[in-house]
């Protein structure tokens, strides 16, 4: 029996060591490729990563081809530009470090839940039609515990009165994000990040800006309503839709939060 089991054991380990442990390695490695593109994806970062790409295929080719000049900038300039790139994109490595504690891996699906659509629409329109500027993040797969820590913690069922007063000008509240997570309003008052995207005019205010910047750098849904013309405007996936109409905004928030429809582009 002993005979039996050893063998078993040695058999086991041979096929690991000669073959599954590679297709494991591969594929982890795979992944955490994978995952970091998704994470970085729609922010700066991203055209650094092609750059490398680039001077990638570049050093190889150098190479191949024995390009000695080429090949000496690429080795000259890869240590000083390694520590340029930590310093310049220091903002985008610890978001992504952040990410990878916050984000939650499996993703929710709002519609199994109580979700309040009608008390959110109505109070977005109803802030637009008054011309009172809003600011409404709705978290989805990406953690944002972060920002709702750096707001006032609400913990509260959403309600149109609720979100109307919180942004009545003047209010203690009004400045700053309302962050919605697992279908209740967890905070307000919460500081974002600003984008210098220029799919925004250089006359955008700052929570324009801040909603832009958000989307950038998390997967969150993000409604702003406009103190200037009284317009809804949605940020999601690093896009933003200027000038939503009243007929279009419930059916763009339940699908951003389809699961199955999340990351795709909605046809408006």
């Amino acid at each position: 029996m002993t005979d039996i089991f050893g063998k078993i054991s040695l058999y086991f380990s041979d096929f690991w060591n000669s073959y599954f442990r590679h297709v494991v390695d591969i594929a982890l490695v795979g992944a955490l490729f994978y995952l970091g593109y998704s994470l970085l994806n729609k922010t700066r970062a991203i055209q650094l990563i092609k750059g490398f790409i680039v001077i990638f295929v570049v050093a190889i080719l150098s190479n191949l081809l024995r390009l000695d000049t080429i090949d000496w900038i690429i080795k000259n300039i890869t240590t000083s530009l390694f520590i340029t790139v930590i310093v310049v994109f220091q903002p985008e490595l610890r978001h992504l470090i952040t990410q990878f504690g916050q984000r939650h891996w499996l993703t929710s699906d709002m519609a199994k839940k109580s979700f309040p659509l009608d008390e959110l629409v109505n109070s977005i329109f109803s802030m637009a039609n008054e011309k009172v500027v809003s600011l409404i993040v709705i978290e989805r797969n990406t953690g944002l515990k972060s920002y709702v820590e750096s707001g006032v913690e609400i913990d509260s069922d959403i309600s149109e009165e609720l979100i109307r007063t919180v942004f009545f000008p003047l209010t203690p509240l009004h400045d700053g994000a309302v962050i919605i997570q697992d279908g209740r309003i967890a905070a307000a008052a919460c500081y974002l990040p600003l984008s210098d995207s220029k799919q925004l005019k250089k006359q955008s205010g700052a929570r324009h800006r801040a909603a832009l910047g958000i989307a950038e750098e998390s997967d969150a849904l993000v409604l702003v309503t406009s103190e200037e013309n009284g317009t809804v405007s949605v940020m999601v996936n690093g896009k933003m839709y200027s000038r939503i109409k009243d007929s279009d905004l419930k059916n763009i928030i339940l699908f951003y939060m389809n699961p199955k429809t999340a990351y795709e582009e909605y046809k408006i």
